[in-house]
């Protein structure tokens, strides 16, 4: 076959595979007509030339003498240089990658790309490196040759240029794989200890796709031990081998109890491999954990919850210019009712109120303290007497088109540090004047995001208590795990409690773990085959109760299974208050050790059974099994005769009267506790109603690992109400990922809005980081519009607010007759 066709190559290949067949990988190598031959000593290398000479002479084939080079210690072999020392990058494909020009196309960042890859092995951190070089050549994308993507180019061809000479491979050592992961990439170091010199033999890498960047710490770095393991299998299957990790979790990898899904999928494949895990801590770990930690410059990739988390550092960004008084000056100048002021006091006659009938509330407003107003050095002032500090103070009139960056100046930057309204109007007070100040500083204020974050919990905020009513026994049982508590001697370290809605029976298991099978098979086991099934299952949502093991028992037996909202224990109450009373009464048996809790459970539960419960009026035991048990007591003291003089014949027809009695005092009893008890609970009331679309904060009470409680910000957001299923429960998008979760409306905040007297929409939501002294209102307030401030009634929240005419006065309609209105 001739060169130049397709096929040629490959012919020829396997042409040269025939002729040296039996000879390659133990006395040569051989790719098209690129021959090495390989020899420990010169008296080896003479007789394998001699071999490979012979099978060329057979074929038919000739060599150029020009092109051989025989007996050399370096050669240079496929793009590479090969040495005692380890192979290294050929030095001519290097200069053509140190003066290749910069692409201009996508086929050219893809022929850059193709050559560099080929070196890869030699490249810490490739992957990443390369990242906004690759993104370019995604289908779909427009070709921007960015500042990321100039530097990628220039990181690459320098370290191309530069690459480490890695050491040929002994296997008469063991080889050593440090691997690590981050948000971007994975990266891992092939090395060996040889004489006591770690030495490197492969780099290696590779980008996160976008469902493995959602792995959790744990998840990626095990990604990232299975990929390199099989990314180097050739050199550590069937041999000992030392993985490394900064993540000291993995340690325990082969350990984990029942693995499933993906993770035991992992485990399998690892499992074909002998290796020893060691943890090294991150300051130690940097050759790998290099290979991940460089981010992608144009991913920008950060989730929803970690935008939260960084607020408090980088809240807003503002110019840094300041209002001299140059800046007041011109935008006083510009201002059509500052000029018309102005003109007054030039004038230095009061003009006819006719003359302002007309005009804006803003310019009637300042004509009422003509008095007051004064002319220094080309700005204008108002006079206000501060009688507590006994002294005149000057505050100089702003524009109603600037009052929101004077608002920003004293609030929201570091100098003003995002205090309450008393203090924030205080500060503005101190030097800057406009009508309706005071209540454009309460909307401000009110409506900052950060503000309403970084605010704590609202113990006050109480929303009415909901009854559960049930008729009959098992109707309705509340489940929950109470621990971790201290390990028993017999491997327990959690209480399963179960409790009944009607009756108030009670049951605890002690159990070695909280896994779903083992709370589904301790329910099953204990209680169904007991007491029978439960027409409903009211618990948390623990991932045991959300398990598809669980829920799949619940649709088996017929049980609705229902939830609380996420952290709002209250809604599983009952049980939640058992829990504190069995604590209580576990820690007065229990020894110094707390390691004999389950031997002491079953007594415990025997008192509370055997007690009154204030709801119903009856002891638990009395309602399940219609008397009451025979105590130690009983036994010391015998049992009341009239136990005893109970007829056989006659004892069931009693039980039935006795439990037929029980169960009417029950539910008249139970119904005049619960309506006590929600008496008092709502004599309290204070909670927010929302609409569909109404924007709220989330409240979230965990702190992240490494951050501090007092700086945290627990309440996310903003977050939208999709649907109002309850007076107290809402459906909120602050799930994961964006999913809809259903909220009591304790644990939401409104987050109003900062529009200020007069303004719309629209200037509410301007950008506020461009230069204060170049930022402007699309609309004037008094542009056409005349009616924002002549009348007395303005919309300016969500809900409406009467303004009356007289300047820092607001009249409020009462908030729980909205059905009212206020008259002028």
């Amino acid at each position: 076959m001739p060169f130049g066709l397709c096929n040629a190559p490959a012919t020829f290949q396997r042409l040269m595979v025939s002729v040296l067949r039996g000879l390659q990988f133990e006395t040569c190598l051989v790719y098209l007509d690129d021959i090495i031959v390989l020899g420990k000593s010169f008296e080896e290398m003479i007789a394998n030339l001699s071999q490979v000479f012979d099978r060329l002479q057979q074929a038919g084939l000739k060599l150029k003498a020009k092109k051989c080079n025989l007996f050399a210690s370096e050669v240079e072999y496929l793009g590479h240089v090969v040495s005692e020392d380890g192979i290294a990058t050929s030095g001519d494909k290097t200069k053509v990658i140190k003066n290749w020009p910069v692409p201009c196309n996508v086929t050219e960042v893809r022929s850059f790309l193709g050559l560099c890859s080929y070196y890869r092995r030699f490249v810490p951190n490739f992957a990443s490196l390369a990242s906004p070089l690759h993104k370019l050549t995604k289908m779909g994308t427009r070709f921007d040759w960015t500042q990321a993507c100039q530097e990628a180019f220039l990181t690459l061809k320098e370290a191309l240029t530069s690459a480490p000479i890695l050491a040929n491979p002994n296997f008469a050592y063991p080889f050593i794989l440090d691997t690590d992961a981050s948000d971007q990439s994975i990266g891992a170091v092939l090395s060996q200890n040889i004489d006591g010199t770690e030495r490197v033999c492969a780099f290696a890498s590779r980008t996160l796709s976008k469902s493995e960047r959602r792995y959790c710490v744990t998840r990626k770095e095990l990604l990232a031990v299975v990929h390199f393991v099989k990314h180097f299998r050739h050199y550590l299957y069937g041999r000992k081998f030392l993985i490394r990790t900064d993540h000291s979790s993995l340690r325990w990898l082969m350990q984990f109890k029942n693995p499933e899904n993906q993770l035991a999928r992992w485990l399998e494949i690892l499992s074909e491999f002998d290796f020893e895990i060691q943890h090294r801590p991150g300051r130690q770990h940097c050759n790998a954990d290099a290979l991940s930690r460089v981010p992608c410059r144009q991913c920008g990739y950060i989730t929803e919850w970690d935008k939260d988390d960084v607020d408090p550092l980088a809240n807003k960004v503002y110019s840094a210019s300041s209002h001299s008084s140059n800046s007041l000056r011109d935008m006083q100048a510009e201002d059509k009712d500052l000029i018309k002021v102005r003109g007054w006091l030039n004038s230095k006659v009061r003009p006819d109120s006719k003359v302002v009938q007309s005009e804006s509330y803003y310019l009637k407003s300042l004509y009422s303290q003509f008095d007051r107003l004064c002319q220094l050095d080309g700005i204008l002032y108002r006079k206000w007497e501060d009688f507590e500090a006994n002294m005149t103070k000057y505050q100089a009139l702003v524009p109603l088109s600037k009052r929101r960056v004077v608002l920003r100046y004293c609030h929201d930057e570091k100098t003003a540090g995002h205090l309450g309204i008393k203090k924030t109007l205080e500060k503005v007070r101190q030097g800057y004047y406009w009508p309706k100040m005071q209540s454009d500083v309460r909307l401000y204020v009110n409506g900052c995001e950060f503000c309403t974050k970084r605010k704590g919990e609202n113990k006050t905020k109480r929303a009415p208590m909901k009854l559960v009513q049930t008729g009959y026994p098992m109707e309705r049982i509340a489940i929950d795990i109470l621990g971790e508590l201290q390990l028993t001697e017999s491997g327990n370290k959690y209480i399963l409690v179960i409790s009944d809605y009607f009756k108030k029976w009670t049951e605890s298991f002690p159990m070695p773990n909280m896994e779903a099978r083992t709370v589904a098979k301790t329910l099953v086991e204990q209680v169904v085959t007991r007491f029978g099934v439960p027409a409903a299952i009211h618990s948390d949502q623990g991932s045991q109760f959300e398990s598809n093991l669980f829920q799949e028992m619940c649709m088996l037996l017929r049980i609705n299974k229902t939830h609380t909202t996420p952290y709002h224990p209250q809604s599983d109450g009952m049980v939640e208050r058992f829990n504190r009373t069995l604590t209580a009464m576990l820690s007065a048996f229990v020894n110094e050790n707390h390691t004999d809790w389950d031997e002491q459970l079953q007594y415990v539960m025997m008192a509370y059974r055997s007690s009154e419960h204030e709801t119903t009026g009856l002891t638990p035991n009395f309602l399940m099994l219609g008397r009451e048990i025979c105590t130690p007591l009983d036994v010391m003291f015998e049992m009341p005769s009239s136990v005893k003089a109970i007829p056989q014949n006659k004892w069931c027809w009693i039980l039935q009267e006795r439990m037929e009695n029980a169960h009417s005092h029950v539910r008249l009893h139970t119904a005049q506790s619960m309506q006590r008890q929600k008496h008092y609970y709502d004599r309290k009331l204070h909670w927010e109603k929302y609409s569909s679309g109404d924007k709220v904060c989330v409240f979230f009470p965990r702190v992240q690992q490494g951050k501090s409680p007092k700086f945290t910000s627990y309440w996310k957001g903003p977050f939208t109400v999709k649907q109002k299923m309850s007076d107290i429960n809402y459906v909120v998008d602050c799930g994961k990922k964006g999913m809809d979760q259903v909220i009591h409306v304790d644990r939401m905040r409104p987050l109003r809005s900062q529009t200020l007297i007069g303004e719309s929409l629209e200037e509410d939501s301007l950008d506020l980081h461009t230069n204060a002294a170049d930022q402007t209102i699309e609309k004037s307030v008094d542009s056409g519009n005349d009616d924002n401030y002549s009348n007395d009634v303005t919309e300016h929240t969500d809900k409406e607010q009467h303004v009356s005419s007289r300047p820092f006065r607001t009249k409020r309609p009462p908030q729980w007759l909205k059905d009212y209105e206020t008259g002028n």
